[in-house]
């Protein structure tokens, strides 16, 4: 028997309907979709219906008829389907009112079928569908390949079957399961071909098929970040776990003319494009076994897309927030098999200079320059609380992106009080919730800010003084009579390496994972890449480097 597929969430106003509608007689073969409000008569739905059979018969036939009109018996058929009971709904073997709602359809499918003609079909609700499925543009031994777009209806991809297959000698041969596939050098050269059977619950959906456009391709070799992986290759437990911090630098600032002319003119188009750079981001950050990752310049389609999904399987679950109305934000990701999530909040700076403990600062500050550079930025603050599963501790992770203007240390340093502050309220309500776990901060990111200026000192040494030389960075915007001063003790897990950004226009270290050093301690540092292998295609992104930034990477401990 045919089916066509009804669609509807309890509560909306709207459904979809699909089928298939054929005759062989004149050669029609035809997909019809319908978007209907629910509180429409039933012979309202069905009159548009024929309406469109209608209009596709009569193409048709006139031009079978190569344009002669057609005959008055013929058109007779063709009209009046629904009042002559022709297309109709049957219910139990009886025609429903045409004046009934579609709801009252909607509510029971259950032995309802729609005969059109003297075709019946049975009424399905809401079977799994792949709407839109697409294989990735790039598709790289060793790395891996999933759908570039995967758009579902009523599927959970969990336990829905996938399939790869590559051409080879003219046949598909079948070379892998599940949603992710890594490429083998013995696959280069050929397309690959992604078979999935949707499915939810006990219901399975229609299959569908996507051939990839290019073929596999060799990778890049061995990457440097795979040189660094020897060192965690083994994952941690107990009171020691891994942090990764990286800027994995946003596709709306890699693929800009700017970039691609001034910035990076050393590295090949296709190297700065996302399609490629995300597959060596996955790969360099799985291979890491981080328990905590923060990374900065995401776009919420690399998060969604690629990100979670690739993360996921791996049981991690994470959060994204954007900066305000800018396409790129902050990701932080954690391993679930050993961390419950508490909480977790975000604050766009700009718009939460009331928050009390930075309040006092800014109104310290006479400047309304400085103030209007500061509420001018989009930077945000991230704060995520984390309970390990295997002691009495608490972690609450900070990931931040400061504002990047060469003669903004001022802000910068106002920025990153304002993210310690935001973080240290946040530490004390959790505390608060949990008087039986010891609660500690990590605070992560691209802070834009060399050893030598202030926010370092402001984390390590807990004091900036009113006569600090990033107050007078800008020569319109100087900060007097304002000192910042905190009484969490901090130390940089990772030091201050020579490179955490490498380019031809620049480099030097900018990003950071401090730790509260009274509750935590440093067991490894994941060697850095050398200045032979920055520089050996001129810099940073490179067909072995997938941004700007390198990743840092360090094992911490539990004192207490």
């Amino acid at each position: 028997m045919n089916e066509a597929v009804f669609r509807y969430d309890e509560g909306s106003d709207k459904f979809e309907v699909m089928l298939r509608y054929v005759n062989t007689d004149l050669n029609v073969d035809r997909q019809f979709n319908f978007n209907r409000n629910v509180n429409e008569p039933i012979n309202h739905f069905l009159r548009r219906l024929e309406s469109n059979i209608q209009s596709l018969t009569i193409k048709k036939l006139k031009r079978k008829n190569k344009g002669k009109s057609i005959n008055t018996d013929t058109m007779d058929n063709l009209l009046n389907n629904v009042e002559n009971k022709r297309i109709k709904f049957v219910k139990d073997n009886s025609i429903l009112d045409g004046n009934l709602t579609c709801k009252a359809i909607l509510e029971d499918l259950s032995n309802v079928k729609l005969i059109i003609f003297d075709t019946e079909y049975k009424l399905i609700q809401n079977t799994p569908i792949v709407t839109n499925i697409k294989l990735p543009l790039c598709i790289l031994v060793g790395f891996l390949t999933y759908p570039s777009k995967f758009v579902t209806m009523h599927v959970d991809k969990t336990i829905s079957a996938f399939d790869w297959y590559k051409m080879e000698t003219n046949k598909w041969i079948h070379v892998g399961e599940g949603y992710f596939y890594i490429p083998t050098a013995s696959d280069v050269g050929c397309k690959l071909k992604l078979k999935c059977v949707p499915r939810k619950g006990d219901q399975t959906g229609p299959a569908i098929e996507i051939i990839s456009n290019g073929k596999v391709e060799a990778g890049p070799g061995v990457c440097p970040f795979e040189i660094r992986h020897c060192f965690t290759k083994t994952k941690l437990s107990g009171k020691s776990f891994r942090v990764t911090s990286y800027n994995i630098l946003a596709n709306v600032y890699s693929l800009t003319d700017v970039s691609k002319d001034v910035l990076y003119p050393y590295c090949p188009e296709y190297a700065l494009s996302m399609d490629y750079r995300k597959l060596l981001i996955l790969k360099e950050l799985r291979g890491y076994n981080a328990d905590i990752i923060c990374l900065q310049e995401v776009e919420n389609k690399v998060f969604e897309n690629d990100l979670l999904p690739a993360l996921s399987i791996l049981n991690y679950s994470g959060i994204c927030n954007l900066k305000n109305d800018l396409q790129e934000g902050l990701a932080v990701f954690y391993n679930q098999d050993r961390f419950d999530q508490l909480n977790c909040s975000y604050s766009i700076l700009s718009q939460g200079t009331d928050l009390s403990e930075f309040n006092i600062t800014w109104l310290q500050i006479e400047n309304e320059n400085v103030k209007q550079a500061f509420l001018n930025r989009n930077t945000v603050i991230q704060a995520i609380a984390l309970r390990s599963k295997e002691n009495s501790e608490i972690l609450v992770v900070g990931n931040t992106h400061l504002f990047f203007r060469s003669d903004a240390d001022h802000i910068r340093l106002l920025q990153a009080y304002y993210g310690l502050m935001y973080l240290q309220k946040f530490s004390r309500e959790i505390k608060k919730e949990n008087l039986e776990c010891n609660v500690s901060i990590v605070y992560c990111g691209d802070f834009n800010s060399a050893p030598y200026n202030g926010i370092y000192q402001l984390m390590t040494q807990k004091y900036i003084p009113e006569d600090y030389a990033d107050w007078k960075s800008s020569p319109n915007e100087h900060i007097k009579n304002v000192t910042l001063q905190h009484n969490i003790s901090f130390s940089s897990a990772c030091g201050t390496p020579e490179y955490t950004n490498y380019t031809a226009n620049f480099s030097g270290c900018l990003d950071y994972i401090f730790y509260q050093n009274d509750y935590l301690e440093v067991e490894q540092v994941i060697p850095m890449p050398s200045k032979e292998e920055l520089s050996l295609h001129t810099g940073l992104p490179s067909v072995v480097f997938p941004s700007d930034h390198i990743s840092l990477c360090a094992d911490l401990k539990w004192l207490k």
